[in-house]
């Protein structure tokens, strides 16, 4: 799939987004309706891309401005555990279902993620810059968002941007060699491109001599293959027996395995590198070190699933799967109680925390931790939402209504996530036995939706009944 200009798509289609782009800051839910509508036929317009993402940061411009952060990228897990599945089948899918999560919130990095994968997928390149672009205006001093976004340039041939970003980046994280060697890469790819080294002095005081220089171009023109990767990995290791103490070839062989699956080994060298004396203290190893982990897992999980697509009456499989499941679930419960121990007062993990325990119905423990979430602007909204449904869980239909009619008011639009509260509160009301309120909440969502879960059912019982 190639990617097209606004002006190359159907003249009705053009008039349509230009009416769009003129309510993004009068009507921006009317824009984001038209033009989610237009990109889930026409995925290849960027230009359209833009457009809706304008309208949904005004959308939810001061409410949720998403979890970021380390913990974010292991626990947001309801949305993220299916995406590589889903983008691997059809990332067209995968696309119109990120875009409904960025409905709810704009700064919702992991949806960015899917949005940037999915469109890699597709060959939708410019797309897929686009996306870590805008996770990096959301989380701009994040070092692994970065360096994604420095990949993306490179593959698109901004060799300049990225080497821009990357020597900004290289100031505030001196120790880490994968910033060193995209830098290092777009340089190359500059060389090949243009047939002559650029005048960046930042990035040629950092070619030693010209046997690294010769090496680097070799890995450029390999680009991320296996075979290329493994070539640097042997490399690595050779510098590793020369110079047993400099962590930056640690950096490099794990780094090259994750990119090619093999996850004990990447794990295995990672622990080695903590083991070196400029590695024992390095809190963004230790970070790794646990998204490393988790990728495994994750990885495993979507292995066993294609399995079992394939055979889905073994109950072997169906039994490994669930293992892996647990398993998985156990280990993002301890990041989430460990992170929270140790940032008492960072409220969001505190709403990652409930998540999580919301999920494995212990309400109690969920609610403690989702009562203090609320403190947190970032993740308020989502802490009444989820608030509400644990009340509700334990029969309190009254105080899960407090809830939701409070996330009701902060949530500007219709929204998939203001769906979720009418449907949500419209039941709390059924559940106490009040049907006008309850009506009030189904009709507002029936007009918006009528297709939403059952709630066409319910608005015709209802009528059928008086």
């Amino acid at each position: 799939m190639e990617e097209v200009a606004l002006k190359n798509l159907d003249p009705r289609l053009q008039k349509q987004i230009e009416n769009a782009r003129k309510a993004v800051d009068k009507n921006p839910s009317y824009a984001v309706d038209i033009m989610l509508n237009i990109l889930t036929r026409h995925p290849e317009c960027l230009d359209a891309r833009k457009i809706l993402r304008q309208a949904q940061q005004r959308v939810t411009a001061g409410k949720n401005k998403g979890l970021g952060g380390f913990i974010s990228k292991v626990t947001n897990i309801p949305f993220l555990m299916g995406s590589d599945a889903k983008i691997k089948k059809n990332p067209a899918e995968a696309l119109v279902s990120a875009e409904q999560m960025l409905n709810a919130n704009a700064s919702n990095v992991a949806a960015h993620k899917v949005v940037g994968a999915a469109a890699e997928a597709l060959g939708l390149l410019e797309t897929m810059a686009f996306a870590y672009e805008e996770i990096r205006k959301i989380e701009p001093g994040n070092a692994e968002n970065i360096k994604a976004l420095m990949s993306a340039y490179i593959t698109i041939g901004k060799s300049e941007e990225a080497i821009r970003i990357g020597d900004a980046a290289y100031h505030a994280h001196p120790a880490d060699d994968e910033i060193q060697s995209l830098i290092k890469k777009a340089s190359v790819e500059q060389s090949i491109n243009k047939g002559k080294w650029e005048e960046d002095q930042s990035f040629r005081d950092k070619l030693k001599d010209e046997e690294e220089a010769q090496r680097l171009e070799q890995a450029g023109r390999a680009k991320t293959g296996d075979a290329g990767l493994r070539s640097m990995i042997a490399d690595a290791k050779v510098s590793v027996a020369e110079q047993p103490g400099n962590i930056n070839f640690y950096r490099e062989i794990f780094s090259n395995y994750r990119k090619l699956g093999e996850f004990d080994d990447a794990l295995e060298w990672i622990g080695k590198a903590r083991q070196l004396e400029a590695g024992s203290a390095d809190v963004n190893l230790e970070r790794l070190e646990v998204t490393l982990k988790h990728e495994k897992m994750a990885h495993a999980i979507t292995a066993k699933e294609e399995e079992l697509e394939a055979n889905p009456e073994s109950v072997e499989l169906k039994s490994a799967l669930e293992a892996l499941r647990h398993d998985e679930r156990v280990f993002r419960l301890a990041q989430a109680e460990d992170i929270v121990q140790r940032y008492p007062n960072e409220f969001s993990y505190r709403y990652e925390l409930g998540e999580l325990y919301h999920a494995e119905g212990e309400t109690d423990k969920a609610i403690k931790e989702l009562q203090l979430a609320q403190r947190s602007p970032k993740v308020r909204i989502n802490a009444l939402i989820l608030l509400g449904k644990a009340y509700k869980v334990k029969g309190f239909s009254d105080l899960a209504a407090e809830q939701l009619n409070l996330a009701k008011s902060e949530i500007s639009g219709i929204t998939e996530q203001k769906k979720d509260v009418l449907y949500e509160l419209g039941s709390c009301y059924e559940a106490q036995g009040d049907m006008d309120k309850a009506m009030v909440e189904f009709k507002a969502l029936y007009g918006a939706d009528i297709s939403y879960r059952d709630v066409s059912q319910k608005i015709d019982d209802f009528y059928s009944q008086k």
